[in-house]
């Protein structure tokens, strides 16, 4: 891998090629958690709010997904 590290004014930069980071699905994880935690971080949303959007998702998950769930653990 071609990735570089340096040390520059107190902070990591790291330098990847991003075919390489693309190709390599324990980088492209951390990658994607990061991005995460970017845009978590600069959200507004209350707990609430948080917590009533996460019921509305499993609520249209169930529903979409229940016939064949029940179906399936039946067999």
């Amino acid at each position: 891998m071609s990735a570089k590290i340096q040390i520059k004014d107190g902070c990591f930069q790291i330098t990847i090629p991003v075919k390489e980071a693309y190709e390599n699905e324990d980088l492209r994880r951390f990658l994607d958690f990061q991005r995460a935690r970017e845009v978590v971080s600069r959200s507004q949303a209350t707990d609430e709010q948080i917590a009533q959007l996460a019921d509305e998702v499993k609520r249209s998950w169930w529903e979409e997904n229940k016939e064949w769930f029940l179906n399936e653990t039946r067999d």
